[in-house]
């Protein structure tokens, strides 16, 4: 079975003047979230979609799947974690503790703030998390990325052609990354930014999606005026 995590539990400290985190927040009359969850929708053969949302959102995020006629019945909340990985890690023990571990099972995990994610991505993550285990979503940098030792001087040139930016979805098989869970201990896990990171040091490799522009995350007050843009178009 194939499952889909969107992590929601973000506070959204730099959009400016925000009552809200940045995932409730509507563009083109429709909130953040609910773009993204129904990006997932469209694809007929997630079995599930869970939501990690922070507790004190809880209530409200259950209203709006309500108010904008989200089904319950395929779309569920999850209390999220302390930070990404945490969250995402309880998905995976609500998907488990329902469905079992199964071999060939998959998790597709992606940011609730980037709802504009197409459905060739969706796809192309499960199709090669099918076969390879683990992969992530990426595109080439634009920009000549330098390294800093001091903040005030370039230390060191990188080389443009080997390097990318990461973007969500980050997609794997839930069997693989349960092992590689209980192998490595809370201890290792917390020193983990995301959760990609757990299957690396697992000796797993990260098989590379393209992404696309499009698919950005929504970090600021410029990327919020964008997919507003983006969103009446």
């Amino acid at each position: 079975m194939i499952f889909a995590g969107i992590v929601a539990g973000g506070s959204g400290t730099r959009i400016k003047n925000a009552d809200k985190p940045k995932q409730f927040i509507e563009i083109g009359g429709v909130p953040v979230l609910i773009r993204t969850v129904r990006a997932f929708e469209e694809i007929g053969e997630i079995e599930r979609i869970y939501i990690g949302i922070n507790p004190t959102w809880y209530d409200y995020a259950d209203k709006l799947l309500e108010e904008f006629d989200v089904s319950t019945k395929r779309v569920r909340l999850v209390t999220g974690g302390q930070d990404r990985n945490g969250t995402v890690l309880n998905i995976l023990r609500e998907i488990t503790g329902i469905f079992g571990t199964n071999k060939g099972d998959i998790l597709v995990t992606h940011d609730a703030v980037r709802p504009f994610i197409s459905e060739r991505i969706i796809r192309d993550n499960i199709e090669c998390a099918q076969k390879n285990i683990a992969c992530g979503t990426y595109i080439p940098s634009d920009d000549t990325i330098i390294r800093t030792t001091d903040s005030l001087t370039v230390s060191e040139n990188l080389k443009r052609s080997e390097l990318m930016r990461a973007q969500t979805p980050q997609t794997f098989e839930i069997s693989a990354l349960c092992e590689c869970i209980d192998k490595l201990g809370q201890e290792k896990l917390s020193q983990l930014t995301d959760t990609c990171g757990i299957m690396t040091e697992c000796g797993y490799p990260i098989h590379i999606v393209q992404g696309e522009p499009m698919n950005f995350k929504i970090t600021t007050d410029h990327d919020l005026m964008i997919a507003g843009l983006m969103a009446c178009d």
